[in-house]
């Protein structure tokens, strides 16, 4: 039997509650939803006794996850998984719960608070002792009994709110969001080129895989190239969720945030671009620029790949970031363009303040010399990255550049990118050549 049945869209908590329940545990992943409660419902095993909805469901699923189970379990234990919000109250109000329970409360916590209601409904005749395998005392105080009826009123409903307690750091997994410490600044970087085919998705994966070095898992990557973004190609990632989930109105909780991201084995995240350029021509600039803000609040890094060219969703972006990176070739046409982009940026104030000029793919057999780029762009060039196969090979492979072949003239330069941003990022020879090896296919 599986007294206990949790629905969420956080496989962090699945795999915590997992950890304290084992096989008592029955989860059903909140993706479902999409179908309605009904679907939900149908797949809750026999007698369930306690059922856990959160964290990450909004109010309108859980009311009708709610309704829906206690039609079909009208015995059944109902807590609710949710930070303490100022709309909590109207939640404990509105919805006939048992308890409330704080997705960050230790493990001590989270199982005291599931064997009190275990007792409490033993002691009401919702379930038997043996129901949840473990020996349950039958006398519960009055103060108990407040907590956890659900039909009270709301101000004893609200007292079974756990606020957080700090985890031991041995127990957390490794993609586990590092906090900030105070006073240390978060930085925003723009990767931007003036046309497509400059090489600004290498570079700006290879950025922010450089700053995971520094700050591990506490990067993110966005790929803001609406149409045609490729971030998640080039690194043979297949994403749950895009930049239109990221966006959305539910994703102003950080907790529904990072579950639209995805992570990558060298230590950072990816907020995947639109799935088709109908949707993505859908994101609202204001979105994008909310979008950058949040994720400063929880990202040491924050690395976004814009669309080519000046358009709205780039020029809002240069609105919010520290630092940009402008990309561009050899070429003559790409040389003017980016000119104008900064005679456009200067006139609009939207030069970031720290500003990295880089030429890629060069070419001495191009007819253009170092000296010749600067005078077309009118400024000086940061760094330039030699013409190199190992790129392509690199992208093929799903890898990317700086931990595939550090010894690449390329993969050298573009390391001068990443210490522009983080002087101490200087490369680990013998962590990055595991990396390589754990990520080529077999």
């Amino acid at each position: 039997m599986t007294p206990y049945v949790l629905v969420s869209r956080s496989a962090e908590y699945e795999t915590r509650l997992r950890a304290l329940l084992g096989e008592r545990l029955a989860v059903i992943p909140g993706e479902f939803l999409t179908f309605g409660p009904d679907a939900v419902v149908s797949r809750v095993p026999d007698q369930p006794r306690i059922a856990l909805l959160g964290p990450v469901l909004n109010y309108e699923e859980t009311k009708g996850l709610v309704e829906s189970l206690t039609a079909q379990h009208p015995e059944l234990g109902l807590i609710v998984v949710r930070e303490q919000r100022s709309d909590l109250e109207d939640w404990v109000d509105e919805l006939e719960l048992h308890a409330v329970l704080n997705p960050d409360a230790s493990d001590e916590t989270t199982v005291g608070l599931l064997d009190r209601l275990a007792a409490w409904m033993i002691a009401n005749g919702r379930a038997q002792a043996h129901d949840f395998d473990v020996p349950l005392a039958l006398e519960i105080d009055e103060e108990i009994l407040e907590s956890i009826e659900g039909t009270e009123q709301a101000d004893s409903a609200a007292s079974a709110v756990i606020e957080p307690e700090p985890e031991p750091e041995t127990q957390l997994p490794e993609w586990e969001f590092p906090p900030i410490d105070a006073g240390v600044p978060t930085e925003a970087i723009a990767v931007v080129a003036p046309k497509g085919g400059q090489g600004k998705t290498t570079i700006a994966i290879n950025l922010a895989t450089g700053l995971a070095e520094v700050a591990p898992n506490s990067v993110v990557l966005v790929d803001a190239d609406l149409q045609f973004g490729d971030i998640t190609a080039a690194l043979a990632l297949t994403p749950a969720r895009t930049i239109i989930d990221a966006v959305a109105d539910a994703a102003t909780d950080e907790l529904v945030l990072k579950t639209t991201l995805t992570h990558h084995p060298d230590g950072f995240f990816v907020v995947a671009s639109a799935p088709s350029p109908e949707l993505g021509d859908q994101v609202p600039t204001r979105a994008l620029a909310q979008l950058i803000d949040r994720l400063r609040a929880t990202f040491r890094y924050v690395v976004v790949d814009t669309t080519p060219g000046l358009g709205e969703h780039t020029l809002v972006t240069l609105e919010h970031v520290t630092d940009a990176v402008f990309v561009t070739n050899m070429g003559v046409p790409s040389l003017r363009a980016m000119r104008t982009e900064f005679e456009l940026l200067t006139k609009l104030g939207l030069m970031p303040g720290n500003r990295h000029i880089v030429v890629n793919q060069t070419d001495k057999n191009s007819g253009l010399t170092i000296k010749d780029v600067e005078n077309i762009i009118g400024a000086p060039i940061d760094i330039d990255v030699p013409k190199s196969s190992a790129v392509l090979l690199a992208s093929n492979r799903g890898v990317p550049l700086i931990h595939d072949d550090v010894r690449d003239p390329a993969a050298k330069a573009i390391r001068s990118i990443v210490l522009r941003i983080a002087p101490d990022a200087f490369p680990k020879r013998s962590k990055i050549q595991r990396r390589r090896r754990s990520n080529e296919p077999e």
